[in-house]
Protein backbone atom coordinates (compact mmCIF):
# COMPACT_ATOMS: atom_id res chain seq x y z
CA UNK A 1 0.00 0.00 0.00
CA UNK A 2 1.24 3.50 -0.85
CA UNK A 3 0.07 6.20 1.53
CA UNK A 4 -0.37 9.83 0.69
CA UNK A 5 2.58 11.94 1.76
CA UNK A 6 2.54 15.15 3.79
CA UNK A 7 3.41 17.91 1.36
CA UNK A 8 2.52 21.52 0.69
CA UNK A 9 4.27 24.42 -0.98
CA UNK A 10 2.98 26.63 1.82
CA UNK A 11 4.56 24.39 4.49
CA UNK A 12 7.98 23.55 3.06
CA UNK A 13 9.64 23.21 6.45
CA UNK A 14 6.91 20.97 7.86
CA UNK A 15 7.02 18.89 4.69
CA UNK A 16 10.76 18.37 5.03
CA UNK A 17 10.42 17.51 8.70
CA UNK A 18 7.65 14.99 8.12
CA UNK A 19 9.62 13.23 5.37
CA UNK A 20 12.89 13.25 7.28
CA UNK A 21 11.21 11.85 10.37
CA UNK A 22 8.89 9.18 9.02
CA UNK A 23 10.68 6.48 11.04
CA UNK A 24 10.69 8.42 14.34
CA UNK A 25 6.98 9.09 13.87
CA UNK A 26 6.37 5.36 13.52
CA UNK A 27 8.62 4.69 16.50
CA UNK A 28 6.61 7.15 18.55
CA UNK A 29 3.45 5.24 17.72
CA UNK A 30 5.08 1.94 18.61
CA UNK A 31 6.18 3.36 21.97
CA UNK A 32 2.64 4.51 22.69
CA UNK A 33 1.38 0.98 22.11
CA UNK A 34 4.23 -0.50 24.16
CA UNK A 35 3.49 1.79 27.11
CA UNK A 36 -0.22 0.98 26.87
CA UNK A 37 0.71 -2.70 26.91
CA UNK A 38 2.91 -2.23 29.97
CA UNK A 39 0.11 -0.43 31.83
CA UNK A 40 -2.20 -3.32 30.96
CA UNK A 41 0.45 -5.79 32.15
CA UNK A 42 0.77 -3.85 35.42
CA UNK A 43 -2.92 -4.37 36.07
CA UNK A 44 -2.67 -8.07 35.20
CA UNK A 45 0.22 -8.56 37.61
CA UNK A 46 -1.67 -6.86 40.45
CA UNK A 47 -4.61 -9.19 39.87
CA UNK A 48 -2.32 -12.23 39.73
CA UNK A 49 -0.67 -11.20 43.01
CA UNK A 50 -3.99 -10.62 44.76
CA UNK A 51 -5.34 -14.00 43.64
CA UNK A 52 -2.16 -15.86 44.61
CA UNK A 53 -2.05 -14.17 48.04
CA UNK A 54 -5.65 -15.21 48.66
CA UNK A 55 -4.96 -18.85 47.73
CA UNK A 56 -1.80 -19.00 49.87
CA UNK A 57 -3.69 -17.56 52.85
CA UNK A 58 -6.45 -20.15 52.53
CA UNK A 59 -4.18 -23.12 51.80
CA UNK A 60 -3.33 -25.76 54.43
CA UNK A 61 -0.23 -25.16 56.53
CA UNK A 62 3.03 -26.86 55.61
CA UNK A 63 4.22 -28.42 52.38
CA UNK A 64 3.96 -31.65 50.45
CA UNK A 65 6.68 -34.26 49.86
CA UNK A 66 6.32 -36.36 46.72
CA UNK A 67 7.97 -39.72 46.14
CA UNK A 68 7.79 -42.10 43.21
CA UNK A 69 5.88 -45.30 44.05
CA UNK A 70 5.54 -47.94 41.36
CA UNK A 71 3.80 -46.38 38.39
CA UNK A 72 2.47 -43.51 40.47
CA UNK A 73 3.30 -41.18 43.32
CA UNK A 74 2.76 -40.97 47.06
CA UNK A 75 2.26 -37.68 48.89
CA UNK A 76 3.28 -36.76 52.44
CA UNK A 77 2.18 -33.70 54.39
CA UNK A 78 5.03 -31.90 56.18
CA UNK A 79 4.07 -29.31 58.81
CA UNK A 80 7.29 -29.39 60.86
CA UNK A 81 10.51 -28.35 59.07
CA UNK A 82 12.40 -30.86 61.22
CA UNK A 83 10.18 -33.68 60.00
CA UNK A 84 11.73 -34.69 56.67
CA UNK A 85 9.26 -37.50 56.07
CA UNK A 86 5.81 -36.10 56.79
CA UNK A 87 2.45 -37.79 57.21
CA UNK A 88 1.07 -39.91 54.36
CA UNK A 89 -1.86 -38.31 52.54
CA UNK A 90 -4.38 -40.92 51.34
CA UNK A 91 -5.97 -40.76 47.90
CA UNK A 92 -9.23 -39.69 49.54
CA UNK A 93 -7.55 -36.38 50.48
CA UNK A 94 -6.41 -35.50 46.96
CA UNK A 95 -7.84 -31.98 47.38
CA UNK A 96 -5.28 -31.32 50.12
CA UNK A 97 -2.51 -32.51 47.76
CA UNK A 98 -3.70 -30.12 45.08
CA UNK A 99 -3.88 -27.21 47.54
CA UNK A 100 -0.39 -27.82 48.89
CA UNK A 101 1.17 -28.13 45.42
CA UNK A 102 -0.70 -25.06 44.27
CA UNK A 103 0.51 -23.21 47.37
CA UNK A 104 4.16 -23.89 46.52
CA UNK A 105 3.56 -22.74 42.96
CA UNK A 106 1.71 -19.61 44.15
CA UNK A 107 4.57 -18.68 46.45
CA UNK A 108 6.98 -18.91 43.53
CA UNK A 109 4.59 -16.91 41.38
CA UNK A 110 4.35 -14.21 44.04
CA UNK A 111 8.13 -13.80 44.06
CA UNK A 112 8.31 -13.57 40.27
CA UNK A 113 5.23 -11.35 39.86
CA UNK A 114 6.32 -8.90 42.56
CA UNK A 115 9.74 -8.62 40.93
CA UNK A 116 8.25 -7.98 37.49
CA UNK A 117 5.75 -5.50 38.93
CA UNK A 118 8.51 -3.54 40.67
CA UNK A 119 10.43 -3.25 37.40
CA UNK A 120 7.31 -2.12 35.53
CA UNK A 121 6.30 0.43 38.16
CA UNK A 122 9.81 1.87 38.23
CA UNK A 123 9.76 2.27 34.45
CA UNK A 124 6.26 3.74 34.28
CA UNK A 125 6.98 6.16 37.14
CA UNK A 126 10.08 7.50 35.40
CA UNK A 127 9.20 7.22 31.70
CA UNK A 128 8.37 10.44 29.89
CA UNK A 129 7.54 9.96 26.24
CA UNK A 130 7.45 13.72 25.69
CA UNK A 131 11.08 14.50 26.46
CA UNK A 132 12.20 14.73 22.84
CA UNK A 133 9.30 17.01 21.98
CA UNK A 134 9.97 19.16 25.03
CA UNK A 135 13.53 19.85 23.86
CA UNK A 136 12.22 21.26 20.59
CA UNK A 137 9.38 23.17 22.22
CA UNK A 138 11.83 24.81 24.63
CA UNK A 139 13.81 26.34 21.75
CA UNK A 140 12.98 29.93 20.83
CA UNK A 141 11.26 30.79 17.56
CA UNK A 142 14.49 31.87 15.83
CA UNK A 143 16.15 28.53 16.52
CA UNK A 144 13.07 26.48 15.58
CA UNK A 145 13.27 27.89 12.05
CA UNK A 146 16.54 26.02 11.52
CA UNK A 147 15.90 22.86 13.53
CA UNK A 148 14.74 19.61 12.01
CA UNK A 149 13.33 17.99 15.16
CA UNK A 150 13.89 14.34 15.96
CA UNK A 151 10.17 14.17 16.77
CA UNK A 152 7.68 16.79 15.67
CA UNK A 153 5.31 18.13 18.37
CA UNK A 154 1.68 17.09 17.88
CA UNK A 155 0.46 20.60 17.04
CA UNK A 156 2.96 21.06 14.21
CA UNK A 157 2.52 17.48 12.96
CA UNK A 158 -1.25 18.00 12.76
CA UNK A 159 -0.76 21.32 10.97
CA UNK A 160 1.47 19.71 8.35
CA UNK A 161 -0.88 16.72 7.99
CA UNK A 162 -3.89 18.96 7.43
CA UNK A 163 -1.95 21.14 4.98
CA UNK A 164 -1.57 18.24 2.55
CA UNK A 165 -3.18 19.29 -0.73
CA UNK A 166 -5.01 16.76 -2.88
CA UNK A 167 -7.43 16.85 -5.83
CA UNK A 168 -11.05 17.02 -4.76
CA UNK A 169 -13.47 14.46 -6.13
CA UNK A 170 -16.09 16.32 -8.19
CA UNK A 171 -19.79 16.36 -7.36
CA UNK A 172 -22.34 15.37 -9.97
CA UNK A 173 -24.31 18.23 -11.42
CA UNK A 174 -27.53 18.73 -9.49
CA UNK A 175 -26.40 16.57 -6.57
CA UNK A 176 -27.83 17.58 -3.16
CA UNK A 177 -25.65 20.06 -1.30
CA UNK A 178 -24.64 19.22 2.26
CA UNK A 179 -22.17 21.34 4.23
CA UNK A 180 -20.29 20.73 7.46
CA UNK A 181 -19.68 23.20 10.26
CA UNK A 182 -16.45 24.28 8.56
CA UNK A 183 -18.38 24.88 5.32
CA UNK A 184 -16.98 21.82 3.56
CA UNK A 185 -19.28 20.19 1.06
CA UNK A 186 -19.93 16.47 1.54
CA UNK A 187 -22.29 13.99 -0.10
CA UNK A 188 -24.85 13.15 2.58
CA UNK A 189 -26.39 14.19 5.87
CA UNK A 190 -24.65 11.25 7.53
CA UNK A 191 -21.27 12.49 6.31
CA UNK A 192 -22.14 15.90 7.78
CA UNK A 193 -22.79 14.12 11.07
CA UNK A 194 -19.44 12.29 10.97
CA UNK A 195 -17.41 15.33 9.86
CA UNK A 196 -18.90 17.58 12.54
CA UNK A 197 -18.32 14.95 15.23
CA UNK A 198 -14.67 14.58 14.18
CA UNK A 199 -14.27 18.36 14.24
CA UNK A 200 -15.78 18.70 17.70
CA UNK A 201 -13.64 15.87 19.07
CA UNK A 202 -10.50 17.49 17.62
CA UNK A 203 -9.76 14.58 15.28
CA UNK A 204 -7.92 15.72 12.13
CA UNK A 205 -9.44 14.41 8.91
CA UNK A 206 -9.32 14.70 5.14
CA UNK A 207 -12.49 14.26 3.12
CA UNK A 208 -12.30 11.95 0.10
CA UNK A 209 -8.52 12.12 -0.10
CA UNK A 210 -7.34 9.76 -2.87
CA UNK A 211 -5.63 6.62 -1.63
CA UNK A 212 -3.38 4.71 -4.02
CA UNK A 213 -3.32 0.98 -3.43
CA UNK A 214 -1.40 -1.90 -4.95
CA UNK A 215 -2.20 -2.64 -8.56
CA UNK A 216 -2.50 1.06 -9.46
CA UNK A 217 -5.93 1.19 -7.81
CA UNK A 218 -7.03 4.58 -6.48
CA UNK A 219 -10.03 4.90 -4.20
CA UNK A 220 -11.44 7.81 -2.23
CA UNK A 221 -12.24 6.83 1.38
CA UNK A 222 -15.03 8.95 2.81
CA UNK A 223 -12.65 10.16 5.52
CA UNK A 224 -8.95 9.72 6.16
CA UNK A 225 -8.54 10.36 9.87
CA UNK A 226 -5.49 10.76 12.08
CA UNK A 227 -5.21 9.23 15.53
CA UNK A 228 -2.86 11.76 17.05
CA UNK A 229 -1.69 9.62 19.99
CA UNK A 230 0.32 7.32 17.72
CA UNK A 231 -0.05 9.20 14.40
CA UNK A 232 -1.82 6.29 12.79
CA UNK A 233 -4.10 6.90 9.82
CA UNK A 234 -7.50 5.23 9.58
CA UNK A 235 -9.79 5.13 6.57
CA UNK A 236 -13.45 5.62 7.44
CA UNK A 237 -16.10 4.34 5.07
CA UNK A 238 -19.76 5.01 5.74
CA UNK A 239 -22.15 2.63 4.01
CA UNK A 240 -25.26 4.72 3.78
CA UNK A 241 -27.50 2.85 1.33
CA UNK A 242 -27.49 -0.74 2.52
CA UNK A 243 -31.14 -1.14 1.52
CA UNK A 244 -29.97 -1.08 -2.12
CA UNK A 245 -28.66 -4.47 -3.36
CA UNK A 246 -26.34 -2.99 -6.00
CA UNK A 247 -24.90 -0.59 -3.43
CA UNK A 248 -24.31 -3.51 -1.03
CA UNK A 249 -22.41 -5.44 -3.70
CA UNK A 250 -20.25 -2.41 -4.52
CA UNK A 251 -19.61 -1.80 -0.82
CA UNK A 252 -18.53 -5.42 -0.30
CA UNK A 253 -16.19 -5.21 -3.26
CA UNK A 254 -14.70 -2.02 -1.83
CA UNK A 255 -14.09 -3.69 1.54
CA UNK A 256 -12.39 -6.62 -0.21
CA UNK A 257 -10.08 -4.17 -2.00
CA UNK A 258 -9.10 -2.74 1.38
CA UNK A 259 -8.49 -6.21 2.80
CA UNK A 260 -6.28 -7.22 -0.13
CA UNK A 261 -4.16 -4.21 0.78
CA UNK A 262 -3.81 -5.12 4.45
CA UNK A 263 -6.58 -2.86 5.77
CA UNK A 264 -9.22 -4.67 7.79
CA UNK A 265 -12.27 -3.45 9.69
CA UNK A 266 -11.00 -2.32 13.08
CA UNK A 267 -7.37 -2.36 11.92
CA UNK A 268 -6.77 0.65 9.74
CA UNK A 269 -10.33 0.62 8.41
CA UNK A 270 -13.42 2.00 10.16
CA UNK A 271 -16.84 1.08 8.82
CA UNK A 272 -20.19 2.53 9.81
CA UNK A 273 -23.47 1.71 8.13
CA UNK A 274 -27.15 2.51 8.06
CA UNK A 275 -30.46 1.55 6.52
CA UNK A 276 -33.67 3.46 6.08
CA UNK A 277 -35.09 1.94 9.29
CA UNK A 278 -31.83 2.25 11.21
CA UNK A 279 -30.24 5.59 10.30
CA UNK A 280 -26.87 6.70 11.61
CA UNK A 281 -27.03 8.66 14.86
CA UNK A 282 -24.59 10.89 16.72
CA UNK A 283 -24.33 8.52 19.70
CA UNK A 284 -23.07 5.74 17.43
CA UNK A 285 -20.57 8.07 15.72
CA UNK A 286 -19.20 9.22 19.08
CA UNK A 287 -18.75 5.62 20.23
CA UNK A 288 -16.77 4.82 17.09
CA UNK A 289 -14.57 7.90 17.51
CA UNK A 290 -13.83 7.21 21.15
CA UNK A 291 -13.13 3.53 20.48
CA UNK A 292 -10.71 3.96 17.58
CA UNK A 293 -9.44 7.53 17.54
CA UNK A 294 -9.15 8.98 21.05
Amino acid sequence: MIKTEISSEKHNKNTLIAKENSRPAVLSGQLCRIVDGLVSREGQLKTIIQDAERRVKNAPEGAVRIIKHGNGYQFYHRTDPKDTSGVYIPVSQSVKVQQLIQKKYDMQILTAARKELAVLENFLDNYNGQMLKEVYEAANAARKRYIIPAELPDKEYISAWLAFEYPKKPFAEGAPEHYTEKNERVRSKSEVLIANALLREGIPYRYECPLRLEGAVTIHPDFTVLRVSDRKEFYWEHLGLLDDSEYRNNALNRILIYERNGLFPGDGLIITAETYKQPLNIASVKRVIRHYLV
